[in-house]
């Protein structure tokens, strides 16, 4: 039980850090204007500190409850979903991959259902559009049961490869919880890692579907959206 506590305590630790993080460069991109030169929607009317201020409350709340529901989910689910015996390089990081892939597949069509489903649009969805130039809070600035719907995809990744060590865990919920930090930051990327990776999404890709809302409904990778004819670059 101390080792699962333990798992626990580190895991709300790296997403109070993470958050933390998010809110830093949400403030520096609208109160001192870095990253100004490299936004991608060239709009006169960009976010401004009321907009960060206005958004908090719902961030703050989402960031809450994604600490208790992670705490729960290691806790109630640890046997199964983590496995102490994969402990070597290749156990921590071919999963991480995986689980992305998977994940992205149940993102891609959840998150285009809650666009063509009038009634979850409005119910649900249209809360996150209110950001339709995103900063990068606005990655949960969101209905609590939209981004509670999306932790189903990486536990079904989890389940599906049998197991994760705890290290993936955390790697996967680094890596993710930064890509959707930086998709929503509205500043464009030349990251060399959107070049050499696949299919993979980079920061453009997602602030056009806030900007026109029927597209690029994938998260990490475009490949569903190319297939679908639902990209637009």
């Amino acid at each position: 039980m101390n080792i699962i506590n333990n798992h626990i305590f580190i895991t709300s630790i790296l997403i109070i850090v993470i958050n933390i993080f998010a809110f830093l460069y949400s403030y520096l991109f609208v109160k001192l204007k870095i990253g100004n030169s490299t936004t991608i929607q060239k709009k006169e009317v960009r976010p401004d500190l009321n907009y960060l201020i206005s958004h908090t409350p719902r961030f703050l709340v989402n960031v809450a409850s994604l600490i208790l529901l992670s705490g729960a989910g290691l806790y109630f689910f640890y046997d199964y979903i983590i496995d102490i015996n994969k402990t070597s390089i290749a156990h921590i990081v071919i999963p991480v991959f995986i689980i992305f892939i998977i994940d992205d597949i149940f993102f891609y069509f959840v998150h285009k259902l809650i666009h063509v489903n009038n009634f979850l649009y409005k119910k649900i969805h249209r809360i996150h559009h209110e950001a339709n130039m995103p900063i990068a809070i606005d990655y949960i600035y969101a209905h609590p049961l939209e981004w509670m719907v999306g932790y189903i995809g990486p536990f079904i990744g989890i389940l599906l490869y049998g197991g994760i060590s705890i290290y993936t865990f955390w790697l996967y919920l680094i890596i993710r919880n930064m890509h959707e930090i930086f998709i929503h930051s509205g500043i464009n990327s030349s990251s060399f890692l959107y070049k050499i990776i696949p299919f993979a999404a980079d920061n453009k890709h997602h602030d056009l579907h806030h900007e026109k809302y029927n597209c690029n409904y994938a998260s990490t990778f475009t490949f569903w959206d190319r297939v679908f004819k639902t990209q637009l670059k």
